[in-house]
């Protein structure tokens, strides 16, 4: 590696430490809930998170997913943000579960929220970098992240995972897709939401593929298409109605082979590591 490039990798670590510090100080909400259209309202760097009112359908899939699968486990928390996967997973029944994020303040914000919620035994929380993780290898039977991957350079990440994961563990990852053409116009036009790097790689097809290269087994299912439509509704009443409806309407359509990928979300289960293709990490 030359050091200009070795430069634009570090300037690019640290916009987005500065970035999501930013935008978690002095807030531990990370979801959508009622009570964060206060925020949606005063804090511009939040507005984005509206969006999230429809996640009904893809986050009961990945709790469900969690809580089968994390039981008695060892289990990362990649990427964890305020840390809200983090505590669900320890209050699962999670051996120990560990959380890791390149921003400070993120990491401020789990450790007082897992005593605010008793788990603060059976979780921890390092401030990490998710492209060099300072792991063993086989360190972890479950690794799950949200909106993560897009933030990250897939060609370290990918290897990392691989390392740290058990040879018959799994992963579950949340991300938004990329080939939307109006959900992409939004975002090149909201770029103060997100920074430069994550703009230009939200996943598509190739970075499945890539996965599909370190990992025997990729089940992947698309969510949220026509729910888009209830976002400005999530306020009024009904709303669960209206969502339940656009639901059903997306059960048909994302089994549309072509329009499926028009989705805004995807979760991405990973199993079957290659481990013959991990780096030891004593080779580093």
């Amino acid at each position: 590696m030359d050091l200009n490039n070795a430069r634009d990798i570090e300037l690019r670590k640290k916009e987005e430490q500065v970035f999501h510090g930013n935008l978690r100080k002095n807030l531990l909400l990370q979801r959508w809930s009622p009570e964060m259209e206060e925020t949606i309202k005063s804090n511009p760097m939040w507005v984005n998170m509206k969006y999230y009112a429809i996640e009904r359908k893809s986050r009961s899939m990945v709790m469900d997913w969690l809580e089968k699968n994390c039981k008695g486990k060892r289990v990362l928390d990649y990427c964890c943000g305020n840390g809200e996967d983090t505590i669900f997973i320890a209050q699962s029944g999670a051996e120990e579960v560990v959380g890791i994020d390149i921003s400070h303040e993120s990491i401020k914000n789990c450790q007082q929220k897992a005593v605010t919620r008793g788990v603060q035994d059976k979780s921890s929380f390092l401030i990490m970098d998710a492209e060099a993780m300072e792991f063993e290898d086989d360190s972890f039977d479950i690794i799950t992240e949200y909106g993560a991957l897009h933030h990250i350079d897939l060609n370290k990440a990918y290897p990392e995972l691989l390392r740290v994961l058990k040879q018959d563990g799994k992963m579950i990852c949340t991300e938004a897709l990329g080939h939307n053409p109006v959900i992409h116009f939004y975002r090149k036009k909201t770029p103060y939401l997100r920074t430069e790097w994550e703009i230009e790689h939200i996943l598509k097809k190739k970075d499945i593929e890539m996965a599909k290269r370190y990992f025997g087994k990729a089940e992947i299912k698309f969510f949220h298409l026509a729910t888009l439509a209830a976002v400005p509704f999530r306020r009024m009443l009904g709303f669960n109605i209206l969502l339940g409806l656009l639901e059903s309407i997306d059960s048909v359509l994302l089994k549309i082979p072509l329009l499926k990928w028009q989705a805004w979300q995807m979760v991405l289960v990973l199993s079957e590591p290659k481990k013959s293709l991990s780096t030891n990490k004593s080779w580093k």
